[in-house]
């Protein structure tokens, strides 16, 4: 019996801090992308919508969290189910005092009481961009935080790079890192597993290099692939690489190898420049929709105590025969923070899955 195909969603955070549906169309000469109207997710403290400045996707959930030191917020992040609206309230304590601290979600399986089946475990794990002081929430069991091992070291022998590009893949975390020991090696690809709570060597990537211009992950539809857009250098072609299946017990390299699937040039009017660029590929098509952020330093007055940023939203469609196109460019309001200020679209895959509340009770509710 085949498992039916997973329908998937696109969603972007966009810079008024919210999550909006998005509509991508690829037929005709003219593609493009609309935004619609965005999904609610009200604060539960107060009588307006929770501003996300970071979203993590796994399995149909979304785990959001704010940024800056709002006192509004207070210091809780959230489990959200936008398909269900259900939605479950952490506190983060101290962690989310830091611009810089990750909130990522991740599963594993453990057999119930009775031996009888394998019960999908949520957890989220908390860590900062050095890999160090690491935690890790159980939804289902706990409600207080703890070490992953005793050092909290994510990654040991292992350096972190680009900890923004983090994905999920069958329950496991897959991020960038470099061995200390042998850093001409290059970046590679490591996963952290849930179910042992540690990091493993996934893959090396298709070059051997201690950094990109440009450096970004994505799962592929489907769920058993990931995908890679990279640039070696600001003069190089920009390419967006594919592996093969990849197996979740393997812990050697060798198992997992990578394909080219597009590779452009981009013109002086369609340059990628931040290293936090996201994209979603299309496989079959080969096309790939890309976003990124432009923060453009506004003039600089001498009572302001902090320089502000005109925020403007690029959107890409990338495809065969080096064809680029430019589909969106959205103005948000100016800033005098840099907190929260990747754009983001991943592929959501709506499910009906349950959040436990803490101390096993009933689901919530969002729009309750």
């Amino acid at each position: 019996m085949h498992k039916a195909p997973k329908e998937y969603l696109p969603l972007m955070l966009t810079s008024e801090y919210r999550i909006c549906p998005v509509s991508i169309n690829l037929q005709g000469d003219v593609p493009s992308v609309v935004l619609k109207r965005e999904l609610s997710l009200p604060d539960p403290d107060y009588s307006h919508q929770f501003d996300i400045g970071r979203v993590f996707h796994c399995d149909g959930l979304l785990v959001c969290n704010h940024v800056g030191k709002n006192p509004r917020y207070g210091s809780k992040i959230v489990v959200w189910n936008p398909l269900t609206g259900q939605t479950r309230w952490i506190e983060a304590g101290y962690r989310w005092k830091e611009y810089e601290v990750r909130f990522v979600l991740g599963y594993c399986y453990q057999q119930d009481e009775n031996n009888s089946c394998n019960k999908k475990i949520y957890k989220i794990l908390c860590f900062y961009p050095n890999g160090q002081d690491t935690e890790i929430y159980e939804l289902n069991y706990s409600d207080r935080w703890t070490r992953t091992i005793p050092d909290g070291d994510l990654t040991p022998g292992w350096t972190l790079i680009y900890s923004e590009q983090t994905v999920s893949m069958n329950g496991n975390l897959y991020l960038f890192a470099s061995e200390k020991s042998k850093p001409h090696l290059g970046v590679s690809l490591l996963r952290f597993d849930f179910s042992t709570e540690k990091s493993s060597l996934c893959v090396t990537l298709p070059y051997q290099r201690p950094r990109y211009e440009i450096l970004s992950i994505s799962a592929v539809r489907g769920g058993e692939n990931l995908s890679l857009l990279l640039q070696l250098d600001f003069e190089s072609k920009t390419e967006i690489w594919v592996t093969n299946k990849i197996d979740d017990t393997t812990t050697k390299g060798a198992a997992v190898s990578w394909t080219k699937v597009l590779a452009f040039d981009l013109s002086p009017d369609l340059q990628l420049f931040s290293e936090e660029v996201n994209f979603l590929l299309d496989e079959d098509k080969k096309v790939a929709v890309c976003c990124e952020r432009w923060l453009e330093p506004q003039e600089h007055h001498r009572y302001q105590c902090r320089r502000e940023y005109k925020i403007t939203d690029k959107i890409y469609i990338l495809g065969e025969d080096n064809k680029v196109d430019e589909v969106g460019s959205g103005e948000g309001e100016a800033t005098d923070s840099l907190e929260g200020i990747s754009q983001v679209i991943l592929n959501y895959a709506p499910s009906l899955v349950q959040i436990e509340q803490a101390g096993g009770g009933k689901t919530k509710r969002g729009d309750d």
